[in-house]
């Protein structure tokens, strides 16, 4: 969220909310709040103004319609919905990371050789460690231990080869 300030005297306080979700664009500006409101005020009367809109406090984001769900605090023994960063379904929006990983654990199992050329040692040793890399953000979940699995297989298909 932003709060733009109009010069001018009785100019009225302009606030922008803007959706935190990776890679959405949308934004809103609700009407323009009095001048002599303080930010937090002017924050607050704009989130009241903004329909649809959720407000996650403990992590200071604000979610548009569309992605409302990831502010919200699930119920006793649910997952909070885990958004993958680039991986999108047809219509632009993230996937479950969770769903991703049990897609592409499926995708090995049903997957062979790929007709292609093979990995070098060289490849093959920074592509494990780029899956370590993910299983240390990902950690307890899904999607990291698949990372880590595939790290382990990748050392060990590719150990003492030039």
């Amino acid at each position: 969220m932003s709060i733009h300030l109009s010069s001018g005297g009785g100019a009225l306080r302009r606030v922008v909310l803007s959706c935190d979700m990776t890679g959405c664009p949308v934004q809103l500006e609700p009407p323009a709040a009095e001048r002599w409101r303080s930010d937090s005020d002017a924050r607050s009367w704009a989130r009241e103004q903004a329909v649809g809109w959720t407000f996650d406090a403990v992590r200071q984001t604000d979610y548009c319609p569309e992605h409302a769900e990831f502010s919200t605090v699930p119920a006793g023994g649910v997952v909070a919905p885990r958004p993958t960063a680039t991986a999108r379904d047809r219509d632009g929006n993230p996937l479950n990371r969770n769903e991703y990983a049990d897609l592409l654990r499926a995708r090995l199992t049903d997957g062979g050789r790929s007709p292609g050329g093979t990995l070098t040692t060289a490849q093959a040793a920074v592509a494990a460690r780029l899956l370590d890399e993910l299983a240390g953000v990902y950690r307890g979940e899904s999607l990291g231990a698949l990372a880590s699995e595939l790290s382990v297989l990748l050392d060990s298909q590719f150990a003492g080869r030039d």
